[in-house]
């Protein structure tokens, strides 16, 4: 395929392939711009079903029109292959940027939030994406997360009741155990099991996601996609929080929940985990509000105060003093004038001395000062 062209689109290069084709660089020769061209695997285009699909998928992504969902500029036809023209994207894929112990709360809210909100979105306008995972979700120029390959996608129309249970089969002798392995591990029991599914499954791939991007790994393991999958049945891993013990008990129990089995114990819509995810954002915001606050504006230093085992004995110490000094006084007193009657009686009064400068007949004051450590 390089080197041809498809209508105006010529044919660049190959980027990758997912579940439903493979995906090209091609340029427009129209509008002079390089796209991205997604056509059926060429084995398998004269497959009516596949085509049928691949043409639905088209109807449903070309419906959305959202910041955080790749745009489709045309749904096209050439040379009997159908191909989607889609917006190029060259950024690197969630899984090329997750660090290995998990990111932090901050970068996690930052990086989730506009996914959730696309899934939202999306399922208001009825579509369910159904094979979300790290390999999905791409970053254009701008940094800004996006949600791509809805090869699994379809319109959800209740009338059709049957094909609401319609899911990815799972192949134990298929030669890409890599690519399978990789979908299993984040699809929901009821997809895994082929039964009825609705938005809800999306919840629980998002719960995989946000457990991958808070731990750096994934939380159902197992080395092969059959063993990947009794995993997501049946085991319950380990709250998110307390692998990177950096991150609060809230999203752990948040991660949890879009992690339940039972569809109906998990959130019931995308924007009920948006907005749990907003007030997490909120939380955040206001702890490090708080520790800037305590760091920049520290409490003034408290005296340490005087024990009272300190205190109590100066005190009874300072009255003890001056209650004796006054029972003294009129002791004192009245040995005076007994002295001075005898000394009347046997001697001629003394003489008057002199008076000293400066000297007072003021009672003696004694001040107790507090004391301070």
């Amino acid at each position: 395929m390089i080197g041809k062209k498809l209508a105006h689109y010529e044919i660049l290069a190959e980027i990758g392939q997912g579940g439903m084709g493979t995906v090209y660089r091609a340029r427009d020769t129209k509008l002079d711009r390089d796209v991205a061209l997604k056509v059926l695997l060429q084995e398998k285009g004269g497959d009516a079903e596949r085509i049928l699909r691949f043409e639905r998928e088209a109807k449903a992504v070309a419906a959305l029109n959202h910041p955080n969902i790749v745009t489709i500029h045309a749904v096209d036809q050439a040379d009997e292959i159908t191909f989607l023209v889609m917006e190029l994207l060259e950024g690197d894929t969630l899984d090329g940027v997750l660090p290995k112990g998990g990111l932090r709360l901050g970068k996690l809210l930052e990086l989730s939030l506009p996914i959730v909100e696309a899934i939202s979105y999306a399922h208001g306008k009825g579509i369910t994406h159904r094979d979300l995972k790290p390999a999905n979700i791409m970053f254009d120029e701008a940094g800004r997360p996006k949600v791509l390959d809805f090869g699994l996608a379809k319109l959800l129309q209740p009338a059709l009741g049957n094909e609401a249970g319609a899911t990815m089969s799972i192949d134990p002798t298929a030669t890409q155990e890599g690519k399978i392995l990789g979908t299993a591990a984040y699809m929901s029991p009821e997809q895994a099991e082929g039964k009825t599914i609705d938005h809800r499954t999306d919840i629980f791939s998002m719960g995989v996601l946000l457990y991958e991007m808070a731990t750096g790994r994934r939380p159902f393991a197992g080395e092969t996609s059959l063993s990947t999958l009794s995993a997501v049945l049946k085991d319950e891993p380990v709250p998110a929080n307390e692998i990177n013990e950096d991150l609060p008990r809230h999203l752990g129990r948040v991660i949890q929940r879009c992690l339940a089995k039972d569809p109906s114990r998990r959130y019931q819509t995308a924007l009920d985990l948006r907005n749990e995810l907003e007030i997490l954002k909120q939380e955040s915001s206001s702890d490090f509000t708080r520790e800037h606050s305590r760091i920049m504006n520290p409490e003034p230093k408290k005296k340490t105060p005087i024990p009272m085992g300190v205190v109590l004995p100066i005190a009874f110490s300072a009255v003890a003093l001056i209650a004796a000094m006054f029972m003294l006084g009129p002791w004192k007193e009245a040995n005076r004038a007994n002295t001075n009657n005898v000394a009347t009686e046997t001697s001629p009064p003394p003489a008057t001395p002199p008076e000293v400068a400066g000297a007072t007949n003021q009672p003696i004051m004694l001040a107790v000062l507090p004391f301070q450590y």
